[in-house]
């Protein structure tokens, strides 16, 4: 007799004992295989040892397709030192296969059509088809004499699937990790051949390097991380549980576009599986499809082979078919109705002279060949003392895109320069317009303008100066404005000593894999070293914020992106006037990549407590007196996490007489909630 399927005691226990012994000790022996081995006397399932690294690797290393039709695929999972790791850690194994469809139809692009397949109620009653994965998961799974591990699907492909086509089988596993009981997720890709044939097609379009630019680390659905796994399932003919399409291309030129989507803006919602995206604003222009595109094996395609499908997903409001059913709403394609994709590259060629060259219906005007540029360099700087302060006057060109220098600032419609002080943390900032009346043609293309705001006497401070500036052009007989591509941004002292540069915070080529080319107030401004400039810490905009709206907000560079960047998830509204007291409610923002990675924008270790001593709070002020006053450590981290209690948090922090803030003491790199380890993403 047993209790519990355990023998009594006094029984024949010693096999039980050992038993036991396996699983106390964290050690069980793998299941069964799915299918019965014609062995009878099968060499033994090894049992691997108890994991000691963490980490999650996964390879696929071959799939074979046997006579009852369910896949059987070979990988292995390996931890962070390159050693096996126990089937038992595996938490979760999905598995999807595809062939890549070798017909995709005149001048089509082919895509992967799924076996794995479901059918849902749409709440029209109408069924809709979705692709998905196998129904087997850890139950497929086994682990085998060499400790890689199979598995075998619960679902058959069809009897006359092509041998000789590409496949693909794709995976995503989660392991938790018995030491730490942290879950690691991994997900990995196999293109092959049923027939074994060396040959293998892909759809390679995108790639995750490139959404991770923004999105730091693409997840969806749990642990789906790779774009050659999402494309298995978001591909032609999948939809939604409303009969909405979720092929890859098509859903994710319509979420980048977002708020500025044809159909959005003709009031329709976009709406995949309950989530409206129409609010997304792309960070850059949507024009710049190497931004995606680009580094793909196949990123070219959307230039050398346009279709349909790819067109229509981003200019959703142009009418390919019969022009007497033109929709209400919808503008005719131009060239007619279109019945497949094979003319397109016909009008459609990448660059001229094709009729409708993709890459000239891409530029942006501003980049055009006729666009003359415009580039500011400050050659020099002189100060001369005066009774009431030290005058500075600067010497500077003004350049086309060639590096020719404009001889005459009317070609310009607007030229300005900024001199702000002191460049350690800036507090003051003047902009002065200059115009062929109050600067000094040279005559040797350079010019001369002297502040009509002096600098104080006597100071040691670092100054700064920069300029920035714009004209209209014809664009083929379109007038457009351009904006300076460079501000010239020199630093100088007053008193003759050596200028010391400010501490790099932030990096433009890391703002600008977001955003391309950050150019801000109608192009003018260019680079974090002039928005700081007169995004100081003393900062706000009163002075465009109506009266019954006070008091005015902050605009400090710190202050402000992290409030921008965090956007919808933000406590409290953050809402700053800009021109033209034109409101700009920031709290609708969702940034596409991971918040805890502070440098996605930072330089590594500038955001590290304590902060450098010369970093001065944020104040604001009605111009006479001061409302509120935010400590500099207290005011960065309370900018992304704005809740009461991590205010009151900060504030106890805090020695209210001397006004030192003790953040470093928990928070510093060395101490046990060191800002980098609060801010870990995890595996």
């Amino acid at each position: 007799m047993s209790v519990n399927g355990l023998p009594k005691s006094g029984g024949s226990s010693t096999r039980w004992y050992a038993l036991l012994a396996l699983v106390f000790s964290g050690i069980v022996i793998a299941g069964c295989p799915v299918e019965p081995d014609p062995d009878p006397d099968p060499e033994p399932i090894p049992v691997l040892p108890v994991s000691t690294s963490p980490g999650l690797n996964v390879e696929i290393t071959k799939v074979v397709i046997p006579e009852d039709l369910r896949p059987l695929v070979s990988f292995t999972i390996t931890d962070d030192a390159g050693e096996l790791i126990p089937l038992r850690e595996l938490t979760d194994a999905r598995f999807a296969i595809a062939y890549l469809d070798p017909d995709p139809g005149d001048g089509g692009v082919a895509g992967y059509i799924s076996y794995i397949t479901r059918t849902r109620v749409s709440s029209t009653g109408e069924e809709v088809l979705q692709f998905t994965t196998d129904s087997a998961r850890l139950a497929g799974l086994t682990q085998i004499v060499d400790g890689t591990l199979t598995y075998k699907f619960a679902d058959a492909i069809p009897e006359d699937y092509l041998v000789t086509a590409s496949h693909q089988v794709a995976g995503q596993f989660r392991r938790l990790f018995p030491v730490d009981e942290v879950t690691y997720p991994a997900n990995a890709v196999l293109p092959f051949r049923p027939d074994g044939g060396t040959e293998v097609a892909t759809r390679e379009l995108v790639t995750t390097e490139s959404c991770n630019q923004c999105h730091t680390r693409l997840s969806a659905h749990g642990t789906r991380r790779e774009v050659q796994y999402c494309i298995m399932c978001h591909s032609t003919g999948s939809l939604d549980d409303e009969g909405v399409s979720i092929d890859f291309a098509d859903m994710v030129h319509k979420i980048h576009q977002g708020s500025g989507l044809p159909s959005v803006l003709a009031g329709e919602p976009y709406i995949v599986q309950g989530a409206d995206f129409s609010h997304v604003t792309f960070p850059q222009p949507v024009q710049n499809c190497a931004v995606c595109h680009g580094d793909a094996p196949q990123g070219e395609v959307h230039m050398t082979n346009p279709t349909i499908e790819g067109c229509a997903s981003c200019h959703d409001r142009t009418w390919f078919g019969d022009p007497l059913g033109t929709p209400e709403g919808f503008t005719n394609h131009i060239a007619g109705q279109q019945v497949d994709n094979s003319l397109c590259a016909l009008c459609h060629t990448p660059t001229a002279p094709g009729p409708a060259p993709i890459m000239e219906a891409h530029r942006l005007a501003t980049n055009s060949p006729l666009a003359p540029g415009l580039a500011f360099t400050v050659n020099e700087t002189t100060t001369a003392e005066t009774e009431t302060g030290v005058a500075v006057t600067i010497n500077f060109t003004a350049a086309n895109g060639a590096g020719e220098p404009y001889t005459d600032l009317t070609a310009m419609t607007t030229v300005a320069a900024t001199l702000a002080y002191p460049v350690s943390d800036y507090q003051t900032s003047v902009r002065e317009t200059i115009n062929a009346g109050n600067a000094v043609n040279n005559g040797d293309g350079t010019f001369s303008y002297t502040f009509t705001r002096q600098a104080p006497l006597g100071s040691t401070d670092t100054f700064a100066v920069a300029m920035d500036g714009r004209l209209n052009f014809d664009n083929n007989g379109t007038t457009v404005t351009q904006g300076t591509s460079s501000n010239g941004r020199m630093i100088f002292t007053a008193d003759g000593s050596e200028p010391v540069e400010r501490r790099q915070i932030v990096d433009n080529e890391k703002c600008n894999v977001c955003h391309s080319d950050l150019r801000l107030h109608g192009s003018l401004r260019v680079g974090v070293e002039y928005c700081v400039m007169c995004h100081n810490p003393n900062g706000t905009d009163i002075s465009r914020r109506p009266a019954e709206m006070l008091p005015p907000e902050t605009i400090n560079f710190k202050d402000m992106v992290h409030q921008i960047h965090r956007g919808a998830d933000l406590e409290t509204d953050y809402t700053v006037f800009g021109f033209g007291s034109t409101p700009f409610d920031f709290t609708h923002i969702g940034f596409p990549g991971d918040l805890r990675n502070c440098e996605i924008c930072h330089v590594e270790g500038s955001y590290e407590l304590p902060l450098a001593e010369e970093v001065m709070p944020t104040v604001i002020s009605d111009g006479e007196t001061i409302i509120s006053e935010k400590l500099p450590e207290r005011a960065a981290c309370t900018s992304c996490h704005d809740s009461l209690i991590t205010e009151v948090h900060a504030i106890l922090a805090t020695e209210p007489n001397t006004r030192v803030e003790s953040c470093s003491t928990c928070h510093d790199s060395s101490a046990e909630f060191a800002v980098i380890d609060v801010h870990n993403m995890g595996p």
